[in-house]
């Protein structure tokens, strides 16, 4: 009995002849070249939100060799990024505080244990050994119980990490950049270097690790253990039938994974210039899961575009609804991309050039359905936005299952529906700015979004199967 394709997405082809080679090129001479245009613009904050983007991405990218191509859908990658945090902020506390006390010009005895060298190091084996603690023992289960039991690791790290009052428990401490010797994260690049932190150091480190990882992974992916680590997704049973040592194979994997993922953190606690114990939060695993998913799984680039567009869409929603809100913005646009584009962002990237202008057009059809979007949700607030968001998925996900209507059209007319709702309640309530509205606001409006919410959740409680039952219709009668 075979099992699931961990690998949706088409491989890569390094060529000009793939559309996704010459993007990835692009967006990497655009890495390039960014910290320079954002200084001359006098945007630093540029740097850094993007610096953070790119150590996420390796952390994803990460994930994304046990997850896409293993299938282990592990909630303890959290733990690696707060330990490689904790290596870097320790050495600094002990051995550098050490080398700062002796008088200048004296040789410190212990300067190499307060070096960048000692701390990613120990950032890279720590958390190989934690990787291979958890992997002992989660790996010996499956499905809902290995995932409880990476997630229970996490969470007893971020309690070991409250406790640690020396550190700074709950409410963290302040974090010293790793110096290298030869340069520092914390030097200027563009600015002069008594000047105001430009952030280019440890941007174009982070840019050179992240370049690292994805050629790292990308080989072990493509190499013999590869190949076995996919076969033990897709069947176990006979993966060991002919003789490979499935747990083995997969154990090794998934400590190379939390190897890497120390080096995102030892970048993380860097970047913030500050430790805290909620690096280790289980939330924290959620976000880079997400990436992965968003990116595409089974790709190693797919989940950089997904770390990407993660950062910038949660930025993005802050700016609009707030901190405390961006979520409930959020929550259905990845409903709608895992219903629509199972295989991620890369995966909407077509492999050959003959698509790439069906692809352009209806990537200017959603820039301008997001801004419509945008521009409603500055208005009326996020609550209208939700409703009429599960009406409309849920009816879409009625038409494709019960009358089958073709996915394009279904996208067309979920598209007409979201416009036309939100014309109705522009009509009705008027251009109210924020939140305003939702205390107090119109009846009407009220009155319709009630209708929404009891539509929308009706079908989406009797969507499906049981509305193909309430009609008496199959999808083997539908499909003759």
């Amino acid at each position: 009995m075979s099992g699931p394709v961990s690998n949706l997405n088409p491989r890569v082809r390094l060529s000009l002849t793939d559309p996704r080679f010459v993007i990835i090129i692009g967006g990497l001479i655009g890495l390039l070249v960014l910290p320079w245009v954002a200084y001359e613009a006098d945007d630093t904050f540029l740097i850094s939100f993007v610096a953070k983007m790119m150590i996420f991405a390796i952390a994803a990218a990460t994930l994304d060799l046990i997850l896409g191509y293993g299938g282990m859908v592990s909630f303890g990658h959290a733990a690696y990024i707060g330990i490689g945090a904790y290596a870097v902020a320790v050495s600094a506390k002990y051995f550098g505080d050490i080398c700062g006390e002796l008088e200048e010009g004296a040789a410190c005895s212990v300067a190499f244990l307060s070096s960048g060298y000692f701390q990613f190091a120990v950032a890279i084996v720590g958390s190989a050994l934690m990787a291979l603690l958890i992997g002992l023992m989660s790996l010996r289960t499956s499905g809902i119980y290995f995932i409880m039991i990476t997630l229970a690791f996490t969470q007893m790290l971020f309690f070991l990490g409250v406790s640690l009052e020396e550190f700074g428990g709950d409410d963290g401490m302040n974090v010293d950049r790793s110096d290298f010797g030869f340069f520092n994260l914390n030097d200027n690049v563009f600015a002069p270097a008594d000047g105001d932190k430009d952030g280019a150091t440890i941007y174009y480190f982070a840019l050179v690790l992240l370049v690292l990882s994805v050629f790292i992974l990308r080989r072990i992916v493509n190499s013999r253990f590869g190949m076995v680590i996919r076969g033990s997704y897709s069947n176990p049973i006979r993966m060991r039938a002919i003789g490979f040592p499935v747990f083995r194979y997969r154990l090794t994997a998934f400590v190379i994974a939390g190897a890497i993922c120390g080096v995102a953190g030892s970048l993380f606690a860097n970047h913030q210039e500050f430790l805290t114990p909620e690096y280790m939060l289980w939330i924290r695993s959620g976000e880079i899961m997400i990436m992965v998913i968003m990116g595409g799984m089974g790709t190693i680039f797919g989940p950089v575009f997904g770390a990407i567009g993660f950062l910038a869409i949660e930025e993005f929603l802050q700016d609009i609804v707030g901190q405390e809100f961006w979520m409930i913005v959020f929550g259905p646009l990845l409903v709608i991309l895992v219903l629509f584009a199972k295989r991620g962002l890369f995966g909407l990237i077509p492999d050959n050039w003959q698509a790439i202008p069906k692809f352009l057009l209806g990537a200017l059809i959603f820039a301008f359905c997001f801004a419509i979007f945008t521009a409603h949700l500055q208005v009326f607030g996020a609550l209208w936005i939700i409703l009429s968001w599960i009406f409309i998925i849920c009816f879409a996900k009625a038409l494709y299952e019960l009358i089958r209507v073709p996915r394009d059209m279904v996208i067309a007319i979920s598209g007409l529906l979201l416009v036309v709702s939100n014309l109705v309640a522009w009509a009705t309530q008027g251009a109210k700015p924020g939140w305003s509205w939702l205390f107090g606001g119109d009846p009407t409006v009220w009155s319709i979004l009630l209708v929404v919410l009891i539509g929308g959740m009706t079908v989406l409680l009797l969507g499906g199967g049981r509305l193909r039952s309430m009609v008496g219709q199959t999808p083997a009668a539908s499909e003759a």
